[in-house]
């Protein structure tokens, strides 16, 4: 894992810089870091045969911070990897129309064997992804039926848990952003771990966070 690190930040930070230029005229996005990336921690996880999957969701910002990038490498089988839109919904909004529906609909990546791929700046906060269930698998020589993803990360010193605010439980809280209500939509706030957790209670503590553009 170390090892591949240094080829993992280059090829990374190409890719930034070139949906930089490509896709935003040169100029990053608000809140994203016009530092380097450097991938200083890795979490990695074993999906062992096609029935091994995890749901839509958004990776947790917290030491991270806004607009986070991250570089994910699939090792052994091939699986597929799905995004999908979040579309903000107006406040007294009851049921979600057909066409935020539409925009929210799927795209499928196919994942091979030592691939890597590049979560960019705006997919936590706007983007849900997951690992879909697979019927068959075609075996790798090495890993067999087992696919393994490593996810490199870029950890913020200043966003470590002992600068960050906690809650009345005296536990360092998590960092979110506002997916769903389209009058907040994109804000980001501090809230109580425990109290997203069923059943470990809790205090519902709740801040806004505040950061500046860069």
């Amino acid at each position: 894992m170390k090892k591949v690190s240094p080829k993992v930040q280059e090829a990374v930070n190409s890719e930034i810089s070139t949906r930089i230029k490509e896709c935003f005229g040169g100029k990053k996005l608000q809140y994203q870091s016009p530092a380097v990336w450097q991938p200083n921690a890795a979490i990695v996880n074993c999906y062992s045969g096609g029935t091994e999957s995890v749901g839509y969701h958004s990776d947790q910002l917290t030491y991270l911070g806004p607009r986070a990038t991250i570089g994910s490498i699939s090792l052994g089988v091939a699986r597929e990897f799905r995004v999908r839109r979040i579309i903000a919904q107006d406040e007294d909004s009851k049921t979600k129309s057909q066409e935020a529906s539409d925009a929210e609909g799927q795209i499928a990546i196919h994942l091979p064997h030592n691939s890597l791929l590049v979560m960019h700046a705006e997919m936590q906060e706007e983007w849900k992804h997951s690992i879909a269930p697979s019927l068959t698998v075609d075996p790798h020589p090495i890993s067999g039926n087992k696919r393994i993803n490593i996810t490199y990360r870029d950890y913020k010193a200043a966003l470590h848990p002992k600068f960050t605010p906690k809650c009345k439980c005296n536990v360092p809280t998590v960092l979110r952003v506002v997916q769903r209500k389209k009058e907040n939509w994109g804000k980001y706030f501090w809230m109580c771990y425990a109290g997203n957790v069923p059943g470990k209670g809790g205090c519902n503590h709740f801040e806004w966070a505040v950061f500046d553009d860069e």
